[in-house]
């Protein structure tokens, strides 16, 4: 297990025997070959999302009393649903186009803030209050939760886009009188080969992540640099508009939780607000609102006397996030034994390169949120993936192959894995980290994914280790 990033510090590399293996390997093709002859003999299954508690939710238990007083009116507006018009101030403004009505809504599983429930809520929407959406055929009631993004302009695939083009239109609806706008032609971008996905991010523990050092990802990132390059993998940091480290969202576009909040309002609820103060679609007949419609709240009045309800929407959403605990893992669903070794392989063979271990947040204005080890297994990086996950989409520094390494704390309860959701067996989602063999087309000439060798290296395991490290994964 690597030791925790400290300021200033480098990355050390405890399992010495990890450095090891791969310094006195032939080389990373020899891996990749290997992996590849290994696969066909791959026994590993997944156990499933594991039992017990649920881990994750709830607020941070060492923040103080007045923190904690933000907790109902946090909780409560992460789950409000918004409609067009005719609500409170803090519910209005829903549309023209969205793909859902609240937070909580999509951030469901294993608890509020997290991915992709298993039972699809989404699909509701569609005629929900009289709306006349058609649900599209990639929106189904037992799988994920899939935001659409075009890569291309769909009236001119020339031209780059790269946006979220949101499910559902409140034409129909009883409402939002007036308003006449069509869903998007998700059938033509089908065809065009420009129809690409995002599911759900679990938030869980973002407050802390949103607080790491830029410093200390450098650091790790330029740790262990002879190890990494010898398995191909490179990683690199999307910079944000003020210079700083993006690592929020799949490819780290987001520097911080306010903004991101601020985003996700007004792309998924197609709410205005004091960062995004302007309708996406400003069609004649669908502003039916004053803007932003989600303001703060001058006119407060709360006879609880809290002054939470003062703050707009999104700022209590990204409060809501900040103060989310960190996910703490599950029980083994094999022996412990089984789960320790587990850890040890997904050392040795590379996976913690990628997924580091733990970072140490410095001094916070939240003092409890201060000095605190964040074990995500994620380096923050974001990596070429290849041409098979690649979705064309550039963010910032972050190319249409590359997305950021995601945090795996409280992968063992997620339903859904990958960015599009593509499947819910982990040991696929780990044989997806690869696109050797597998031919996918490569148009645009996108590198080999950097986990290639790893994922090599996993296929060469024996059956008992490579269940001991899936063992190990769907324990956290």
């Amino acid at each position: 297990m690597m030791q925790t990033t400290k300021p200033g510090s480098k990355q050390i590399l405890t399992q010495a025997g990890m450095a090891l293996r791969f310094a006195r390997s032939a080389n990373v093709a020899a891996l990749v070959l290997a992996g590849t002859l290994a696969l066909s003999a791959q026994t590993a299954k997944d156990p499933g999302v594991r039992g017990g508690a649920p881990g994750a939710g709830g607020f941070q238990t060492q923040i103080t009393d007045l923190e904690k007083l933000s907790e109902p009116s946090g909780t409560a507006q992460f789950a409000q649903a918004a409609q067009v018009t005719g609500g409170p101030v803090t519910g209005n403004g829903l549309g023209p186009r969205f793909s859902g009505t609240s937070c909580a809504m999509c951030h469901a599983q294993p608890a509020a803030g997290g991915s992709s429930p298993k039972s699809n809520p989404v699909l509701a929407l569609a005629t929900q209050n009289g709306a006349q959406n058609t649900v599209p055929n990639f929106e189904t009631a037992s799988g994920p939760i899939l935001i659409p993004r075009f890569a291309y302009n769909i009236n001119n695939t020339s031209i780059p886009d790269g946006l979220e083009h949101p499910l559902w239109v409140v034409t129909g609806r009883t409402d939002a009188t007036g308003c006449s706008i069509q869903q998007p032609n998700f059938t033509l971008a089908a065809s065009q080969n420009n129809l690409f996905f995002r599911q759900p991010l679990p938030v869980f523990g973002d407050g802390f992540i949103e607080i790491i050092q830029n410093s200390d990802i450098l650091n790790n990132m330029n740790s262990n640099l002879a190890l990494k390059q010898s398995l191909g993998i490179i990683g690199a940091v999307n910079i944000t508009d003020d210079g700083s480290i993006g690592r929020l969202g799949w490819k780290a576009q987001w520097r911080a939780l306010l903004p991101a909040s601020g985003a996700e309002e007004q792309g998924e609820l197609g709410i205005t607000n004091e960062m995004f103060p302007t309708e996406m679609d400003q069609t004649t007949g669908c502003l039916l609102n004053p803007v932003p419609e989600d303001p703060t709240n001058y006119t407060w009045v709360d006879s609880s006397n809290t002054p939470w309800s003062f703050l707009a929407n999104a700022e209590r959403d990204a409060d809501f996030i900040r103060f989310l605990a960190q996910p703490v893992k599950g029980k083994c669903s094999a022996a412990q034994s089984s789960c320790n070794n587990g850890q040890v392989q997904f050392n040795n063979i590379g996976c913690v390169l990628c997924h580091t271990a733990s970072y140490l947040t410095p001094a916070g204005s939240i003092p409890s949120m201060g000095h605190i080890p964040t074990p995500l297994d994620s380096d923050l990086l974001i990596h070429h993936m290849g041409p098979c996950l690649a979705d064309n989409i550039v963010q910032g520094n972050a190319l249409g192959d590359m997305f950021r390494t995601p945090p795996l704390w409280n992968v063992g309860q997620r339903i859904w894995f990958m960015h599009d959701g593509r499947t819910s067996d982990i040991v696929q989602a780990i044989e997806d980290h690869s696109d050797v063999g597998k031919g996918c087309a490569n148009p645009l000439g996108y590198q080999a994914s950097e986990a290639d060798a790893v994922v090599a290296a996993f296929n060469a395991l024996s059956s008992t280790n490579q269940q001991d490290l899936v063992n190990w994964l769907r324990s956290l």
